[in-house]
């Protein structure tokens, strides 16, 4: 895959200050700054895929090898160039760039969102599918069963869970970054539920969509969350309240129906 927004390089010759120096290998850079060695010779699409092993659930993917030097323009290996020593030149990956966060005005991404039916059945929900025409409210959690999601975050919602319906919303959805057969126990934790949809993004797939991920890697839970509530109308987001912090604040039930006796989103 070929760095995002690049264009092919033109030829240019990449000489050795040291024509005495050559190595029977390559050595590549990696996003934290640790580094592989390849054979000479090895296509840049292996050396992608080798990292992106080691990053298999990173926010941002390895895409491309590029050769740098200070002063100089990058030049980018396409994915079947094979990798070279390039002596005082270095070898580095670039890493896909992240998707902005989402906003009032933008349209949201399509996708899949999974449960669990009633039978224990994996079922999955096109979002599109799920939302068009409709005027939704999507509130996201980092996670099942942690602290401030179940006993706030999600009870919030329940409370009030039939005011904001009477605000000519069809539907309210929790997403979390969790597998289904997690939710499903989680969701089974809330039984005066009678309206919330709980859907979850297992591998934060489409929440890497919105560019609403958080890195959670050195708390040991990977991907997770922000907190955010969205209103969406036909795919459209009228209101956008996403947290800045680990707080609870302006994701919040409450928000939203403030946000909607006040006329916003209409």
């Amino acid at each position: 895959m070929p760095c995002q927004n690049s264009k092919p390089p033109k030829p240019k010759p990449l000489n050795c200050d040291d024509p005495s120096k050559k190595f029977p290998y390559v050595e590549v850079f990696g996003p934290d700054k640790d580094s592989k060695r390849f054979a000479l010779g090895t296509r840049a699409s292996f050396a992608v895929d080798r990292f992106n092993k080691k990053l298999v659930d990173a926010l941002k993917p390895v895409v491309c090898v590029e050769a740098y030097k200070e002063g100089e323009d990058p030049v980018e290996f396409g994915p079947d160039a094979p990798l070279m020593s390039m002596c005082t030149w270095d070898l580095r990956v670039v890493q896909e760039a992240p998707f902005e966060p989402i906003g009032v005005g933008d349209k949201i991404p399509n996708g899949e969102l999974t449960y669990l039916d009633d039978d224990g059945k994996l079922q999955a929900h096109c979002i599109y599918d799920l939302i068009r025409e409709k005027r939704v409210v999507f509130f996201g959690v980092p996670g099942a069963f942690t602290p401030t999601c179940s006993l706030k975050h999600v009870p919030g919602f329940i409370e009030r869970a039939e005011e904001i319906l009477d605000r000519q919303v069809a539907m309210i959805v929790c997403i979390t970054v969790n597998d289904p057969f997690v939710v499903k126990e989680w969701e089974k934790t809330y039984c005066d539920n009678k309206h919330i949809k709980f859907l979850c993004d297992g591998s934060a797939i489409w929440t890497k969509k919105i560019g609403l991920e958080l890195d959670l890697y050195d708390r040991g839970m990977g991907v997770r969350s922000r907190r955010y509530c969205l209103l969406i109308d036909n795919t459209i987001v009228k209101i956008a309240n996403i947290e800045e912090g680990g707080g609870l604040e302006t994701s919040t039930a409450h928000k939203i129906m403030s946000d909607l006796k006040a006329g916003q989103g209409s």
